[in-house]
């Protein structure tokens, strides 16, 4: 029976890392919220409790005041003991602000009033207040045999109700601070998260980018020597005659020396110059074209040719690695590799396409390091390629267009002035 095997390769950890993080904060996040939302529930809960209860004291104690107020004006002879633990146990120790008006609406006293106007106009105003907070208690009295109204007790709420209030308000506005700074901190945390990751992501490219960096410098300090003892075997053959096979060897090894100094032009600031870029393209399509099967026609059309920033050599590397791919890409048929040359149409950029008849490109990520559709290549090619352009140059490599018999890579490069 075979067992299933899990790997976890550097691409997938940081996606679990990413991932875990996430579900840590949003599990973080929304525990909290629920806490305080249910702390704030619970505070409601035992605030309304006590503001019953606090409220039902007021009232209660409001309407022995009135019960009071009646029985002290009715006639009872030697005096009530009741009546003076009411007053002392009740009356005096009420805390609320009271108002009694006559029946018609006149303050006659007050208590626990702490405007420092009580003029009658400010005890009017202080009476609709009362009056909104809890409906008036009248004082009636018997009178023969009907009750008469001898006075209406407007009162407030307690001390103890008012410090409540501010309490439960100061807290809910804590609460809902608490609730916005734990949104903050989620904020903060998944954007150092990103930060981190994106610090992992461009280190990893670099990390790639000086790999292939020293891998061209040590390529080219390989094949410096066998260049230099290539070049004193022509001085040999001088020598003794082969003028044509001195000059084909000339150009090869013309070709060897340019190649070794791209190779050691990686890693370095580009040579940029102002200038057309129309020689370089034609001179690099005829070398090509000398090395390309008589299958393969090949040819140029330039129908603008600006002034743009380019360094010349490494353009023409980029230039020579799309116009082999194009070749390689046709393969043993015949076809034909055309490069058109032109303005976009807001003219800013100088468009270079390179078209090829090829059978089209059907892989994705294809200007990743290692992508490749060759069985022997390495996959550098249009890394370098998309680097030289985007990095150096300050311009666009894409892949304009991919089918069967119409392949399309776009080139891109600002034209000065502009």
């Amino acid at each position: 029976m075979n067992r299933i095997k899990f790997g976890f390769g550097p691409k997938a950890l940081q996606v679990y890392f990413v991932i875990g993080l996430t579900a840590f904060a949003g599990v973080w996040f929304f525990y909290s919220q629920f806490l305080l939302l249910k702390m704030s529930r619970q505070w409601h809960v035992y605030a309304e409790t006590l503001y019953r209860q606090l409220e039902s004291e007021t009232q209660l104690r409001t309407s022995i005041y009135a019960r009071f107020m009646s029985q002290i004006t009715e006639p009872d002879e030697g005096g009530s003991p009741e009546l003076d633990i009411i007053f002392d146990e009740v009356i005096q120790k009420i805390d609320f602000p009271v108002i009694i008006t006559d029946p018609k609406g006149r303050p006659v006293a007050f208590r626990n009033i702490t405007e420092s106007d009580t003029t009658y106009p400010a005890l009017l105003q202080h009476i609709k207040k009362l009056d909104a907070e809890h409906p008036p208690i009248p004082v009636m009295i018997r009178d023969r045999d009907s009750l008469r109204c001898l006075n209406v007790i407007h009162y407030g709420i307690s001390p103890a109700t008012v410090v409540l209030r501010q309490i439960t308000g100061s807290l809910m506005k804590s609460v809902g601070q608490l609730r916005y700074f734990s949104l903050v901190q989620l904020i903060l945390f998944l954007g150092f998260m990103a930060i981190g990751v994106f610090g992992i992501l461009e280190y990893k490219r670099r990390e790639q980018e000086h790999i292939w960096t020293a891998l061209a410098k040590e390529t080219a300090h390989q094949l410096a020597t066998p260049v230099s003892s290539f070049s004193a075997w022509l001085e040999v053959l001088k020598e003794n005659g082969g003028e044509e096979i001195v000059r084909q060897m000339e150009e090869d090894l013309l070709r060897m020396k340019e190649v070794l100094s791209r190779f050691s032009r990686i890693g370095l600031p580009p040579d940029l110059e102002e200038r057309t870029v129309g020689e370089i393209v034609k001179n690099t399509m005829e070398f090509v074209r000398r090395r390309t099967p008589k299958r393969i026609n090949l040819t140029v059309q330039m129908a603008a040719d600006p002034k743009v920033m380019v360094d010349r050599v490494l353009f023409s590397w980029t230039l020579e690695n799309l116009l082999k791919n194009s070749i390689d890409a046709i393969g043993e048929k015949q076809g034909s590799v055309i490069i058109n040359q032109n303005y976009t149409s807001d003219r800013r950029w100088l468009e270079i396409e390179v078209v090829d008849t090829g059978e089209g490109v059907k892989i994705t990520k294809l200007f990743e390091p290692g992508v490749t559709t060759k069985r022997y290549g390495w996959g550098v090619g249009l890394t370098l390629a998309k680097r030289i352009v985007e990095s150096y140059h300050r311009g666009k490599l894409v892949l304009k267009e991919s089918r069967p018999g119409k392949t399309v890579f776009a080139i891109y490069l600002p034209v000065v002035g502009l």
